[in-house]
């Protein structure tokens, strides 16, 4: 990021700012900008580079998520906005054809849905969505509450809570299927060129086994065949317009430096980790199409049955899990 870069998104981050009033980040950008701020700002400036106006779109939408005073479901929003500015500079950031072109939030018609972004090069195309659950509520339960299960129509809730002697954290696997729906309904529309695939992008915090629970566990997995998602005739939910999705293990960083506190791992919280930092993981949805693999590499995802993977708890399927 220049000089030039720094002062034109201050300017735009500051103008959003102060039509809003109250905003959860407003310290951020206020005072320094401090290296949260500066990280979001970096990011946009990257963004900018390989696709002119996105990012800076991205940090004016940022900006502007605001006017109620500590109102936490903002704070989810934010979290959300930076989910897709993290994605976004990845994915343009990442080897393309010559002549790849980038569209921020297209519709496939007039007046139809619209994924986050759509990538086009000579022959080919993929249309990416990014999902993000609101957490805060969760986080807190799964702190407070010693017995977590992961996945629905495992191991039954009445005689957990007597074993636990006290609460039980739920799935969230709810908002999992929420987001393959509404993929797929935003994916419908550009499915009509055999050219195009679609990916889904979750932004989870680091308990990655609990999406992975939901979407592959053998008893009721949203991508496999005992899904507890039916239609109408009593089949499986498929979702045909979605090809692959990953789940991306990093809100955590945002909830962190967004307090001013240590990041551990990273250098800032859009930092996506070097080559040695904890995978992301993939899977392979029903619609069959191809994901460029320079997709994948870019968000550092390994397929989530990865026998490497499989080595470690947090990467399988969770029947139940013991806080102590």
């Amino acid at each position: 990021m220049n000089g030039q870069q720094f002062g034109d998104l201050l300017i735009e981050a500051y103008a959003g700012l102060s039509s809003v009033g109250w905003h959860w980040f407003a310290y951020h950008f206020h005072n320094g900008p401090t290296p949260f701020a500066r990280s979001i700002m970096e990011a946009c400036a990257d963004i900018d580079d390989h696709a002119p106006g996105i990012g800076t779109k991205l940090l004016r939408e940022l900006a502007s998520l605001g006017g109620r005073d500590r109102d936490e479901s903002q704070y989810e929003q934010l979290l959300q906005k930076l989910s897709e500015i993290l994605v976004i500079r990845q994915i343009v950031s990442c080897t393309w054809p010559t002549g790849r072109t980038f569209l921020h939030e297209p519709a496939a018609t007039s007046g139809g849905p619209r994924p986050e972004l759509v990538v086009t090069w000579p022959g080919g195309r993929v249309a990416i969505e990014v999902k993000t659950p609101a957490i805060l509520e969760h986080t807190r339960r799964r702190g407070a509450n010693g017995t977590q299960l992961p996945y629905r129509h495992g191991l039954p809730l009445e005689p957990t809570k007597k074993m636990a002697q006290g609460m039980v954290t739920l799935p969230r696997d709810n908002p999992v299927l929420d987001f393959l729906k509404d993929a797929e309904r935003k994916f419908a529309g550009f499915r009509s060129d055999p050219d195009t695939a679609s990916l889904l992008v979750i932004v989870w915090d680091d308990f990655v086994y609990e999406p992975i629970s939901t979407l592959v566990n053998p008893r009721s997995g949203l991508l496999t065949p005992e899904s507890f998602a039916r239609k109408s005739d009593g089949a499986a939910q498929d979702f045909p317009n979605i090809d692959s999705i990953i789940v991306l293990r990093h809100l955590n960083y945002f909830i962190l430096g967004s307090r001013g506190e240590p990041l551990g791992d990273r250098s800032s919280s859009l930092d996506f980790g070097a080559g040695g930092a904890l995978p992301n993981v993939s899977f392979v949805a029903s619609g069959g199409r191809a994901i460029p693999q320079s997709v994948f590499e870019a968000l550092r995802a390994k397929p989530h049955d990865d026998p490497e993977l499989q080595r470690f708890a947090e990467y399988r399927p969770q029947d139940i899990v013991f806080w102590l």
